[in-house]
């Protein structure tokens, strides 16, 4: 017969229950393989918040059964997990394998591969040379450069707004978002008269696909083991567990590889789990791209704005995740921006986002790229975007492309709100450092009329 995936959607409806039931796989051997072989594509420590989990037919029974021994409350949401892919992707795929990577252009109507966007990014510098710069700020596991733009000239004096995609492989419409943000950079900087200013004094730095290796994994086979992957493609590594047995699996999720509370919360030490936080912090050639970029002489202390895109749940994110009730000191304008963000991206399509750190949200985890970047890294506006769908939509990792552009243009609306809290943060810092120097020469000419 033939082998299928199973999607469960469980309800948390009492969290003592929960806790007690992820024990399980560190007091139960019998249940250890069974956990690993679950896919967790959310997860939440609220009441009344969802479990969205994936398991082959083997290992959902184990589940069902033990859902069912600790009265757990749960929904059989999807029979067939691949063919639900198949179904999503029955005309994209054809495609695929004609892509173009070498086209000027792309179709923001649909998913595209690493390549095309690297060569439509090629081109968009090649076609705005005084505005636009093709960068790299490294290489993935396996070699490929990761690429990006600088968007608003080459001055150095001026604020830099970072956005990266793609952290996670299996969270396509990541890419496509940042992708379009470039879009509206370089194709509305003359019409659009607040792209017009921001970019005056702004320059975007923006990322679209931070785990490229990852991503075109994703790309090569609508198996679920496969599309949703989480992890980049780092070499395998091997862990004893409790019980003795040696356990090898590849890849670190990168998320959980920063130098922020690393490993306290929300990760794993087996190589072979989903939030496998690597071998150290900084493990990873993909991550320390990130931080060697923010801390090199050209953006070191430039950097004013940090959003990383990240799919699904409709939450607007701020620091910190690693514990719940943990949050920076300017925390009130923090929550105000996002406040005010959220609010002009449900202007657009009526999407409502929830806005609070990730702890609070969703569930503490430690190692986050935006944790670190407002703690080390020294930015004032730093958030990670969970996009389309909310918590109720059970296939949020396999967006629809009808999906895509309506996500990236309400998303564009929310940024645009931080990139102007940069901007008048810019200006009210020229408007003090005036204020100081007519001080100066007021006071300078006091005491040379006392003199």
């Amino acid at each position: 017969p033939p082998f299928h995936f199973v999607f469960w959607r469980i309800v948390v409806y009492n969290t003592s229950l929960i806790n007690d039931f992820l024990i399980l796989p560190i007091v139960s051997q019998p249940f250890y393989p069974i956990f690993l072989q679950l896919n967790f594509w959310k997860t939440s420590e609220n009441l009344n918040g969802f479990w969205d989990v994936m398991a082959g037919e083997k290992a959902g029974n184990s589940l069902l059964h033990l859902l069912s021994k600790y009265d757990i409350t749960y929904l059989k949401t999807i029979q067939d997990v691949e063919k639900l892919i198949q179904t999503k992707e029955k005309r994209e795929r054809p495609r695929r394998l004609h892509d173009d990577a070498s086209s000027p252009f792309y179709d923001f109507h649909r998913y595209g591969s690493y390549d095309q966007m690297v060569s439509w990014m090629r081109a968009l510098a090649r076609k705005h040379p005084q505005h636009v710069l093709f960068i790299s700020i490294g290489k993935s596991h396996e070699g490929r450069s990761i690429d990006g733009l600088e968007i608003g000239g080459r001055e150095r004096s001026k604020r830099i707004f970072w956005i990266d995609g793609g952290i996670h492989a299996r969270e396509w419409a990541a890419p496509h978002t940042a992708l379009y943000f470039i879009h509206q950079l370089t194709t509305r900087h003359k019409t659009d008269p607040t792209i017009k200013k921001l970019l005056e004094e702004i320059t975007f730095v923006i990322i679209p696909c931070l785990n490229p290796d990852g991503y075109e994994f994703t790309r090569s086979s609508t198996n679920p083991h496969i599309r949703l992957w989480r992890k980049n493609r780092s070499s395998m590594q091997c862990r004893k567990d409790g019980w003795g047995r040696n356990r090898c699996c590849r890849g670190v999720d990168l998320n959980r590889n920063f130098d922020f509370h690393f490993k306290e919360s929300g990760s794993s030490d087996d190589p072979c789990s989903e939030i496998y936080q690597g071998t150290g912090a900084f493990s990873e050639p993909e991550t320390r791209a990130v931080r060697d970029a923010i801390l090199s002489n050209r953006y070191k202390g430039r950097v004013d704005g940090y959003i990383t895109l990240h799919t699904y749940s409709q939450i607007w994110v701020h620091p910190y995740g690693h514990r719940k009730d943990s949050y920076p000191g300017d925390i009130q304008e923090l929550y105000q921006v996002g406040k005010k963000a959220a609010k002009a991206l449900q202007d657009v399509y009526g999407t409502k986002y929830v806005v609070g750190s990730g702890a609070d949200t969703l569930y503490p985890a430690s190692g986050g790229s935006e944790d670190w970047a407002k703690h080390s890294g020294g930015v004032k506006y730093v958030y990670l975007l969970e996009l389309r769908p909310d918590e109720k939509n059970w296939d949020g990792f396999i967006l629809g492309e009808s999906e895509l552009i309506p996500t990236a243009r309400e998303t564009w609306e929310g940024v645009k709100v931080v990139a102007t809290a940069i901007l008048d943060r810019v200006h009210h810092k020229s408007e003090a450092i005036e204020k100081k120097d007519l001080l100066l020469r007021n006071m300078a000419e006091d005491l040379w009329d006392l003199w």
